[in-house]
């Protein structure tokens, strides 16, 4: 009965959290691309500073955008937050779900020497420290170079990415890096947003001056969060393609994660605004994604012309002892009551059809046994790609 309440609250909080972040996502970059397409030539109205017509859904929509506030403040003015907010609680509330109460299974390292709770709150420290360190430099003087906020920021997650890696499974590294870009992000709203729009409106009611530097505090938070969307959502999705969080070079496939994915954001922003420069940030990320593609393929194990066939008892005991403890109709496992995904590998016919996936998985990638769990050698792996081989001459 556990496993199976669990599985509806990781079913119904994955949904929600993906509901919520396509919400906020879609209105950041609605928003963005209506700064950069706003009509701002010739004369405009008195205190507007760009216009836009649209047609969409069978109607014409016109837009302004004031330099500063409005003569009167609206009756009826919609703050966009709770997209935000929303996706910050769905998200934790699923890695506690998943992460955090499985710690042992999908938090940690196989083989590692902290604890469940440790791992748990060296998480959490990630989250803090992630904020506070891209807080204090966006409220210092290189708020105006974008560039070294750009690289301070790839610094830590190259830094986080190869210290977790000693502790977390290799999965859990990726979700930690997006959970920590991700609290950035909605931190970005709560602390520093919201509160410059709450003084704009202020001075909209009492018509005081309003300083550029409020303006320009939110606007730089909203743009950082602009460029950190694709690599959140890039390393999300990623967690469920084993050639990219698998094998010791993990850390670096993640910080090329980051610097691929701002680039093509920089790319489409560069191009909205109509700037120089863009076709050479989408060159750039073309190059590295080409380099990752030759990188990334895996290494075929050598065949050792004349050697013994490998019978097919050696793989069934391989099989039984280090995947159908999970992979069965009746697993033995203490987290899994149900074969993942429905993957069954009891028969001899289950195992020759799931060939490509088995090989795939634990040769390939090295991902499977989730967490090497069930201790498989390398030895095992060894000979179970040997007579995969075989089943494909």
């Amino acid at each position: 009965m556990e496993a199976y309440i669990m599985d509806w609250l990781n079913a119904m909080l994955r949904f929600a959290h993906f509901v919520t972040g396509v919400a906020w996502i879609g209105a950041s970059f609605y928003f963005n691309w209506l700064e950069n397409n706003l009509n701002r030539q010739g004369q405009q109205k008195e205190g507007i500073s760009g216009h836009l017509w649209a047609v969409h859904g069978g109607g014409f929509y016109y837009l302004e955008k004031f330099k500063s506030y409005p003569n009167k403040l609206p009756k009826h003015l919609h703050w966009f937050k709770w997209e935000a907010y929303f996706t910050l609680i769905t998200g934790f509330a699923l890695l506690c779900v998943v992460y955090y109460y499985n710690a042992n299974s999908y938090l940690l390292k196989s083989g590692t020497d902290i604890s469940a709770t440790t791992g748990i709150l060296l998480s959490l420290a990630g989250l803090v420290v992630g904020w506070l360190i891209y807080d204090n430099v966006t409220k210092s003087a290189l708020v105006k170079k974008q560039a070294i906020v750009a690289l301070i920021m790839l610094v830590v997650v190259a830094v986080s990415a190869f210290f977790y890696q000693q502790f977390f499974a290799p999965r859990a590294v990726f979700i930690q890096i997006g959970a920590m870009i991700g609290v950035i992000m909605v931190f970005n709203v709560f602390f520093v947003i919201m509160p410059s729009q709450r003084e704009l409106v202020k001075a909209c009611v009492e018509k005081s001056e309003l300083g550029e530097e409020i303006g320009f505090r939110g606007y730089i938070r909203s743009r950082n969060n602009n460029y950190f969307t694709l690599p959140v959502l890039f390393i999300m999705i990623s967690n469920h393609y084993p050639i990219f969080y698998a094998g010791e070079n993990a850390p670096i496939v993640l910080i090329a994660i980051f610097i691929i994915t701002v680039l093509i954001r920089h790319y489409f922003n560069l191009e909205g605004e109509g700037k120089r420069g863009a076709k050479t940030a989408l060159g750039a990320a073309v190059v590295l994604i080409a380099i990752a593609f030759y990188l990334l393929i895996p290494s075929k194990p050598k065949v050792i012309e004349g050697a013994k066939p490998i019978a097919y008892s050696q793989i069934a005991l391989i099989m039984e002892n280090r995947c159908s403890t999970c992979h069965s109709a009746n697993p033995s496992d203490d987290q899994f009551t149900v074969a993942p995904s429905g993957f069954m590998l009891d028969t001899k016919e289950q195992i020759i059809n799931a060939k490509d996936i088995i090989y795939t998985r634990t040769i390939a990638s090295n991902s499977m046994p989730f967490g090497n769990k069930t201790h498989m050698t390398q030895e095992e792996r060894d000979v179970l790609a040997l007579w995969l081989i075989s089943l494909k001459k």
